[in-house]
């Protein structure tokens, strides 16, 4: 048992170090780089034919910098709006895969990036992840 805790003590310590070292030698905070959550979440039906279908997700968007962020959040209405038509296009045989909810990412993240170039005239999202992605098929 003494054995298991010292094991845990030394990797908790060994992981501390790096996350200071990680925020001193110019890691995300030093790099500007934020994050922009939707809320809440979005709560789709989809699927073009027989019963309804739902899907649940949670997002969150990457950006470089305080500008960036700014920029984006004042759009998010804009964004939320392409979010909400892009995933409702969706059919089950894509959603229910991993390569497919992979695909819905990066068209996810090009709808965003398009809506901020219309709109900015630059994409300022850096990447797009799915937080939770919960479907009712």
């Amino acid at each position: 048992m003494f054995r298991k805790v010292a094991i845990f003590l030394v990797m908790f310590s060994a992981l501390a170090g790096a996350a200071r070292s990680w925020g001193e030698e110019g890691g995300a905070a030093a790099s500007g780089v934020q994050y922009i959550y939707f809320e809440p979440a979005f709560v789709i039906n989809f699927g073009s034919e027989g019963r309804m279908r739902y899907l649940r997700t949670e997002i969150a968007l990457l950006v470089g910098s305080a500008d960036a962020a700014a920029k984006v959040s004042q759009h998010k209405p804009s964004l939320r709006n392409a979010l909400v038509f892009m995933l409702s296009a969706q059919e089950p045989e894509t959603v229910n895969t991993s390569q497919g909810r992979e695909m819905i990412r990066k068209q996810a993240l090009e709808a965003v990036r398009q809506t901020m170039v219309r709109l900015e005239g630059m994409a300022y999202v850096d990447d797009l992840f799915f937080n939770t992605f919960v479907v009712q098929n």
